[in-house]
């Protein structure tokens, strides 16, 4: 098999723990060679560029939480090579951050799924390193150019565009991640202020909706649950991408099979059970904390 190369970005929580060499060792066990290592600041302009397959316009949020992630915060670039490099360097990451992520946003590492992300980053976490530039085969210019990784979906009101309005909503969560959506139990989800009858149902995703950007998701919640406000949206999503099973909405079997067509067809899977099966779940993870979260972006 021929040899090919990836990268490991180590966030700034990885850098701040030191847990660089776990990196190295579990990438060297995983039959990949480090060509090189270094350190990494990254401004704005270097964000929009290295998540350029994801235009800053359109996906606001999902910037922010690039900025909240990686903005001028030190952290380590490793560029490995190998047989199958790109998919072991995930195995790599998915392991690393099963043993040593706390909380939502403290998940050590990042990786490229594909060679097309892999070019984009290495790009701009290259840059001024001459072992990385020479692995480097596109020119991406002035990265306007560059194929998106989404696909086109329910964008944000205008009144939830602006990213220093998304930034004062959401750094205090970034901040104490605990004091909202870190717990299997909160937030509470949606209910209709006036339900059609009895609420015996509800709404919950089943498998992390990482096809879709922080952006389209709180977009589709807005768009298919009459009246939800923003930050509700907002934290019901969050949650949904590190915990499983996550409940979305409670109601009448029509009033969910509503909500579910809606966001369905927005591309969120999301099945319908009784709430009585629903409580049962929601208390049985009180009881074991489960916090079985997925690997996020």
């Amino acid at each position: 098999m021929a040899s090919e190369h990836s990268l490991f970005l180590i966030k700034p929580d990885g850098v701040e723990r030191q847990l660089q060499q776990v990196v190295v060792e579990a990438a060297r066990e995983a039959g990949l060679t480090v060509l090189c290592r270094h350190e990494l600041l990254l401004g704005e302009e270097e964000i929009v560029q290295a998540w350029a397959d994801t235009r800053r316009t359109e996906h606001p949020l999902e910037h922010l939480s690039l900025d909240l992630w990686y903005g001028g915060r030190p952290m380590e670039v490793l560029l490995v090579e190998g047989p199958d490099a790109l998919a072991r360097a995930n195995r790599v990451k998915a392991a690393v951050r099963a043993g040593y992520r706390l909380g939502p946003f403290g998940n050590v590492v990042h990786c490229p799924d594909h060679t097309g992300e892999f070019e984009l980053q290495l790009s701009v976490f290259g840059r001024g390193c001459a072992t990385c530039s020479a692995r480097v085969a596109t020119d991406f210019g002035d990265y306007t150019g560059v194929p998106q990784a989404y696909p086109p979906g329910t964008l944000l009101p205008d009144a939830w565009r602006d990213l220093d309005r998304l930034r004062e909503l959401a750094q205090p969560w970034w901040d104490d991640p605990a004091s909202c959506f870190w717990r299997p139990t909160y937030p509470e989800p949606y209910r209709a202020e006036e339900p059609a009858g009895p609420r015996e149902w509800a709404l919950y995703i089943t498998a992390s909706p990482n096809q879709l950007s922080f952006d389209n998701l709180a977009g589709a919640l807005l768009t298919a649950l009459p009246g939800i406000g923003f930050a509700h949206a907002l934290e019901l999503i969050v949650s949904a991408l590190h915990h499983r099973d996550f409940t979305l909405a409670v109601g009448t079997l029509a009033e969910c099979e509503r909500y579910r067509d809606a966001l369905m067809a927005q591309g969120l899977n999301t099945p319908i059970r009784t709430f009585a099966q629903d409580t049962a779940r929601r208390d049985e993870q009180r009881r074991s904390s489960g916090l079985t979260d997925f690997a996020a972006a």
